[in-house]
């Protein structure tokens, strides 16, 4: 038997272990962003790679579970805070007091879901706080036009992706908010910078990568901007002032770490999608706006960030160290993983291929870990993955990140309820019942 096909019954087995049902019509459409580009609070930043605002209800009303006195959930990878503001709008649909907390390691991403919660929560008085900031905004950016401001970005200083008029006004403008003093004001306000800067310049976030698009008429930075605050402002003033509440903390750290950025408290739910292991560093999608923002003060720091994330991806090279094999259940990891290893092709990919395959198992079985320490008795647990595809047509090998994580999960305590799947993916000429992307439903064992 090759090794392609000892993997295959390799996940055959391992998918028998737990229910697994086709979701695609309930979920199809909740596992990607859908509506959140036009949903207020959603709209304020685009993340290709987010699900749909209307995801977390779908998971409560398939569990036949309703909020009762208080609704405390978590998100470990928080991303641009789609969970957290999901959350406090079923809080406020039920009547009960929301508990988030999201963490999330991007320092950029942090940042914008830690505005559109501070929206959620302080709605028209953080709008009357913009309105009073903005007539000497106007007058601050002014001003910082009239100095030349650099940034150590390469992609940012690419004349091919943006002009020098362009990354003057970029600049100023964050000169110009930074010298506000309120906080909640200046982090809304760097949102609304930040979701500028891909209209103002010919790089395009497909989902993988930034794509260079030569017939791209770019948009002027401050106008873009303006139209942006003007959006926000909106969505602010559609809040009564009797929806104002407290609850949603999104901060900087690591899911890995999760039990230690939540201390005691127990959560319903837990809730979120981590990076996925098919070689897309987020790092590298969102630089632009990260450094627009000037977020690192060198490549070091960025080449450090990416050092910091899960092991998705081989855009560095990361320590060989693998915390998994002085775990208790070191062999049953090695068991689910050898199959996978196996099946990697001997090419000139193979040693970022070995990294990532179990780096990534290292990382994830860290954080159901740290979620399992924090999850009440009867709580639950709900993540989005996708599958992916590697290597060339002969020697190509899927990653059911659904399984493999499903089993790293049981080890650290949790029993998987059910596997659902929401949808079919495709690759070229490639054809596998494991390439697909699955709603996975489990609770604490």
């Amino acid at each position: 038997m090759s090794a392609a096909e000892d993997l295959i019954r390799h996940y055959d087995a391992l998918q028998s272990r737990w229910k697994v049902s086709d979701r695609i019509a309930d979920y199809a459409r909740l596992v990607v962003p859908t509506g959140n580009s036009v949903e207020a609070f959603h709209r304020w930043f685009h993340l290709k790679e987010a699900y749909s605002h209307q995801l977390l209800a779908r998971l409560l009303k398939d569990a036949d579970w309703v909020p009762d006195g208080q609704f405390a959930i978590l998100d470990p990878f928080s991303g641009s805070g789609t969970t957290l503001v999901s959350a406090l709008s079923i809080s406020e649909e039920y009547a009960v007091i929301p508990r988030v907390l999201g963490i999330e390691r991007n320092p950029f991403l942090r940042e914008v879901g830690h505005a559109k919660a501070a929206g959620m929560q302080q709605g028209p008085t953080l709008a009357r706080r913009v309105r009073a900031a903005l007539p000497g905004l106007e007058l601050l950016y002014q001003k910082a036009q009239e100095t030349a401001w650099s940034t150590p970005s390469a992609t940012l200083n690419n004349r091919k992706f943006f002009t020098a008029e362009h990354l003057q006004s970029i600049l100023a403008l964050r000169i110009a908010i930074e010298q506000i003093d309120n906080g909640a004001v200046v982090s809304l306000l760097r949102v609304c910078l930040a979701a500028s800067v891909e209209a103002a310049g010919k790089l395009r976030r497909d989902g993988r990568a930034l794509r260079h698009q030569p017939r791209w008429e770019p948009k002027h930075p401050k106008a873009v901007f303006d139209a942006n605050v003007t959006r926000v402002l909106e969505d602010l003033d559609s809040r009564a002032e009797s929806m104002s509440s407290r609850g949603a903390i999104n901060v900087l750290g690591d899911a890995r770490a999760a039990h230690l950025h939540a201390g005691r408290r127990k959560f319903d739910w837990i809730v979120f999608s981590p990076p996925y292991p098919n070689n897309i560093d987020y790092t590298e999608v969102y630089k632009t706006e990260a450094w627009a923002l000037g977020l690192w003060d060198d490549p070091a720091a960025m080449r450090a960030q990416r050092l910091s994330t899960i092991r998705s991806h081989p855009s560095v090279r990361f320590p060989e160290l693998y915390t998994y094999v002085q775990c208790p259940y070191a062999d049953e990891v090695g068991a689910l993983l050898d199959p996978l290893l196996n099946a990697i092709p001997d090419d000139r990919y193979r040693r970022g291929r070995l990294q990532i395959v179990k780096g990534y198992a290292d990382d994830m079985l860290r954080v159901f870990d740290a979620c399992r320490r924090v999850i009440n008795a009867n709580g639950r647990l709900a993540y989005v993955v996708g599958n992916s595809v590697h290597g060339t047509k002969e020697g190509s090998f899927v990653i059911a990140a659904d399984l493999v994580l499903a089993r790293i999960a049981e080890l650290t305590g949790w029993k998987v309820e059910e596997i659902r799947v929401a949808r079919k993916l495709s690759r070229r000429s490639f054809d596998s019942e494991h390439l697909r992307e699955s709603v996975v439903i489990l609770r604490p064992a």
